[in-house]
């Protein structure tokens, strides 16, 4: 991953700037502004006026207003909201006027950003260049079980007409299949059948360690998606976390990460 216009505590998927309309961008848990203060983008983990501050901080490194932001209140689930013009600054200000009980953000709507929150949960970005429409993705254990990254792709296809051998898939920081311990029952239904390869899961005794980049990965090479046109990041969260927020640490803060599409 390379760093935003060269500020190391926010970073750009390396895949995406071969296309200069978009802006994408991942944070970490440094400030922008250089003075090592948290920069939790989530309503967890802090004040509330320290998180908006933090996003305006956000809107003011990436050269985005509030106006274009667009936050959902994630449930671990695969729920797709399709976001129409008029839905920007959804959730900026309070997490009441987010999208609710939703993971799956889609849009063709220029000038309008698609964020996704984690602490080891996998952000996905996707890009369709044929129709100029985008989507962003919380995808943790069940999201990934239950194929939210794919619910995306599926979105983009249906709603704008994407084709998926164009499309771009950026999966974004988060937990390792290292440090991704589960126990066996909650592993089961990921080792049932033929979905994910052998290679996403190891079985240590009774626990299992998961890797939900892969399965992710897997996932949208088997919709139709090309493996050189997916970026994976091999950072991980947990440990990383002198960098980034991680729930198996023990931190509830957020980063986020987002993509928009700019009307030139």
């Amino acid at each position: 991953m390379l760093t935003f216009d060269n500020n190391p505590a926010i970073l750009q998927f390396n895949i995406l700037q071969r296309y200069p309309e978009v802006i994408d961008f991942v944070t970490t848990r440094q400030h922008p502004d250089g003075s090592g203060a948290d920069f939790n983008i989530g309503y967890k983990g802090g004040s509330h006026d320290d998180c908006v501050n933090n996003r305006l901080a956000l809107c003011n490194a990436v050269g985005l207003g509030p106006e274009w932001m667009v936050f959902q209140n994630q449930v671990h689930g695969c729920n797709v909201h399709i976001v129409r013009k008029g839905d920007k600054a959804w959730g900026f200000y309070d997490k009441e006027s987010a999208v609710q009980d939703n993971d799956v953000l889609v849009t063709n709507e220029p000038n309008t950003c698609l964020i996704t929150r984690s602490a080891d949960c996998i952000p996905v970005l996707l890009y369709s260049p044929d129709t100029k429409s985008c989507a962003a993705v919380h995808s943790g254990r069940e999201g990934t079980y239950l194929g939210a990254a794919v619910e995306g792709a599926k979105a983009l296809k249906a709603n704008f007409g994407a084709d998926y051998a164009q499309m771009i898939a950026c999966i974004g920081p988060g937990i390792c299949k290292d440090c991704y311990e589960v126990d066996c029952n909650c592993a089961a239904k990921f080792m049932e059948g033929n979905r994910f390869p052998s290679d996403t899961y190891t079985v240590k005794g009774d626990k299992v360690y998961l890797d939900l980049k892969r399965m992710i990965f897997y996932d949208l090479l088997t919709l139709g998606l090309v493996a050189t046109n997916i970026e994976i990041s091999d950072i991980c969260t947990k440990c990383a976390n002198d960098k980034f927020y991680s729930a198996r640490s023990g931190d509830t803060q957020r980063f986020c990460a987002g993509i928009c599409i700019r009307d030139y």
